[in-house]
Formats: structure tokens, sequence, C-alpha cells
């Protein structure tokens, strides 16, 4: 009985020491996808305030050309922050970025419009847009190596689900927030300082994450490298020399959550109000309800990953996510609310399997020494692609071919990439971190 009270106690330390490391590293996605949802949620609030023009549809188009914009510099602040990372840590990189981000998300809440300083607004914020994505660039792989070097073996599946969690949860947050703040405030208040006050959220949110990551250890696995000296020191070059064929199953991995992501989610809420006409809170009621069944469903599906495998779970997310979207978008009514939340719904049970297991499995695949380099490529490449890319060009698909449904080809391509991916994976769940 003594041995297994002093075993619990000394376990103690180590279980909150993983806790506090997910919880650091998830707070920079939280504040990352927070920024994305709100841009998305007043994505025509800002087109009437930085981009005026006769046509509306032009204004939306200019303001979704910056959101596509700022994911330019993803991969150079991958490559950036990935070198770093595996050259010196992973702690300072990541303080780094989160810092970043929270300041560039606060200065967008205080930017001067259009109507203060003529075309300096737009040039201000793509150029706030640009240097964030370098940021972000930085701090996905790098949260991703960090959660599962800290994982538990038989729970990392579980550990790094939390971070496709955070992202939902900040979505579900975001746009509770643009929700709450567009019902409540008249069209006047939400034009003139309603829209900013999301973004001021920002700063305090990231010296949270900054006061965290700061007070944190090293990795244990990158520690285990330093302390062998086989710390890489071209982990770019050499990642792209010995890892190619892992980096390039890892990008397929993560095509359909970039699609799914910014179409299911971010893009929704304008695609519902300015495409099929529904009311905008009522759009975004909906786009809500469907973020909470989402982020309900995640850490089932991570948990179940650590018990079946990676490549089960991947395997019928890819698929359900081909067979659902289209006859989904068909289904999605302004005069049925019902009809068009469940419609929303299986799209996010359909994603969900997928979403909750693929950080996982793509951090299998890189061995340690050049694992936040491996991770930033391929998760940034994708998703500037395919993510960023994605509310610009359902915007044009629609005014090109008059085509309401045809933003679910976004979602059907990454689908058929990571299905593609996910058959040339093989099942690392009991092989683990390299």
């Amino acid at each position: 009985m003594r041995t297994v009270a002093t075993l619990s106690t000394a376990e103690r330390p180590v279980a909150a020491q993983h806790k506090r490391a997910l919880i650091a590293a998830c707070i920079g996605n939280f504040i990352e996808y927070f920024d994305f949802v709100i841009y998305g949620y007043f994505a025509s609030v800002i087109a009437r305030l930085f981009f005026p023009a006769d046509d509306p549809a032009a204004s939306l188009l200019l303001t979704f050309a910056v959101f596509a914009i700022s994911y330019a510099s993803r991969p150079l602040g991958g490559i950036i922050f990935g070198h770093l990372g595996d050259r010196y840590g992973r702690k300072t990189p990541l303080a780094v970025a989160i810092l970043l981000i929270a300041a560039c998300t606060t200065l967008i809440g205080l930017m001067p419009t259009y109507h203060s300083i003529g075309i300096a607004a737009p040039i201000l914020l793509t150029v706030l847009r640009l240097v964030q994505g370098i940021s972000v660039g930085g701090e996905y792989g790098g949260a991703t190596s960090f959660i599962s070097e800290y994982a538990p073996a038989s729970r990392r599946g579980f550990y790094t689900g939390w971070q496709t969690f955070t992202i939902g949860l900040a979505l579900l947050v975001g746009g509770g927030v643009a929700s709450l703040l567009t019902s409540t405030l008249s069209y006047e208040a939400l034009h003139s300082w309603g829209w900013r006050l999301p973004f001021l959220a920002g700063l305090p949110l990231g010296f949270v994450g900054l006061y965290l990551r700061l007070k944190l250890e090293e990795t244990p696995h990158f520690a285990s490298v330093q302390a062998h000296h086989d710390v890489e020191k071209a982990p770019l070059l050499t990642g792209l020399r010995q890892e190619w064929r892992s980096i390039l199953i890892a990008m397929g991995l993560i095509c359909a959550p970039s699609a799914c992501i910014y179409i299911y989610y971010i893009y929704m809420p304008t695609y519902l109000a300015t495409v099929l006409k529904f009311d905008l809170a009522q759009a975004q009621r909906l786009n809500l309800y469907n973020l909470a069944f989402y982020c309900f469903l995640l850490p089932f599906f991570a948990l179940l990953s650590d018990i079946v495998g990676r490549k089960p779970m991947m395997l019928a997310g890819a698929i359900a996510i081909g067979l659902v979207t289209y006859p989904a978008f068909h289904l999605l009514d302004p005069a049925n609310p019902g009809q068009t939340l469940l419609a929303l719904g299986l799209m996010s049970l359909a994603f969900a399997p997928h979403s909750a297991t693929a950080l996982c499995a793509m951090s299998e695949l890189m061995p340690t020494k050049m694992r936040y380099t491996g991770l930033s490529v391929s998760l940034n490449i994708p998703v500037t692609l395919l993510g960023g890319t994605a509310p610009f060009l359902a915007t044009y698909f629609i005014s090109r071919t008059g085509n309401a449904y045809s933003p679910s080809w976004i979602v059907l391509g990454g689908a058929l990439l990571t299905l593609l991916a996910v058959l040339a994976y093989r099942e690392t769940l009991r092989t683990g971190l390299r």
C-alpha cells in the first residue's frame, strides 16, 4: 500500500506538468482561431469600413483577399520558427509567436478606417495580417510538437485532440461573442466600435499565454535530443531530403481539415447571410450551435484513436466528408432552420473523426529532431492553399458560376487529397514518437 501511495504522489507533479503544457500550447491556437472567426463573422462590416466600393460583392472579395494574403506569409513563419524550435528548443519560439499573434490582433481592433486615413487603412490591415501570418506559421507546428512530446504515450491521441478542440472552442467563443454583439448592438454602434471589441481581447489572452509558456520547461523528447547531441543543424534541408515522404503524407492529411474548418465554420455565417439570405443573427446562431456540437464530438474521437488507431479514424472521416458535404449544402434552407441545423451537424459529424486524429498522426510521422520544422511545413502549405483562400474562392465561385453550392467543391477537393494520404499512411499507434 505504501508503494502505491508513494508512486501516486510522485506521479502527481508529472501529471500536473502535462496539463500545464497542454494549456500553454493550446492557448496560442485559441487566440489564432478566435481572431480568424471574428474576422469571418464581421467580414461584411470590415468590407464596408476598409474597402468601400459601389459593389458590395467587390468589397467582400477584397476583405477575403486580405484574409487569404495573410496566409502567404505562414510558410515563411513556419520555416523561421521551425528552424529555431528544432535547433534551440520549443519554448522560446512559442513564446515569441503568441506575443506577435496577440499584438497584431489587438492592433487590428485599434485601426482607423478608410474614412479616417484613406488608402492607408487597407494597407495597414494587410501588413498586420501578414505579420500575424508569420507568427501563426510558427505557432501551429510548435504547439503540436509541444503537446505530442509532453503527452503520455498511451494517451497521445487524446492529448493532441485537445489542440483541435481548442480550435473548435475558439470558433465557438468567437462566434458567440460576434453573435451577441450583432444581436444586441444597433447597426451604427456595431459599425463604429462594436466590431473592435473582440479583437481587443487578444492582448490579455496573449499575456496569459506568454506567462504560461515562459513557466514551462523544455519538452522531454527534445531535451533527450539535446542531451545526446543529436540536434539537427539544418532541419528543413534534412527533412526535405530524408523525410519527404512523411511530409507529403502529412500535407495530405491536413487538406480536408484546411478546407472544412474554413468553409464549415469561418465562411459559413457569411455564406448563409449573403448567399442564402438568412438573417445575419440567425446565421451566426446556427453556426454557433453547430460549433458546440463539433466541440462535443472531438474528445470522444480523439480518445477512440488511442484505442482503434489513427488510420481507421482518418479513413472514416475522409470518406464521410466526401459523401456528406454536397448533399448537406442542398439542405441549407432559410425557410427551415431545423433542417439547416441538421445539415450543419451532419457535416461536423463527418469531419470530427479525422479532425480529432490528424495532428497526432502527423506528429508521430516526424522524428523529434526535425518535428517542429516538419509539422510547420506540412501544416502551413495546405492551410495556405486551401484554408486561407477558401472564403475568397467560395465567394468567387458563386459570383462566376451562380451556383450556390459551389463552396462545397473546395471541401470535396480537400477530402479527396486527404483520402489519398490516408491510404498511403502507415499506422503509428504502436510505434509512437520517432
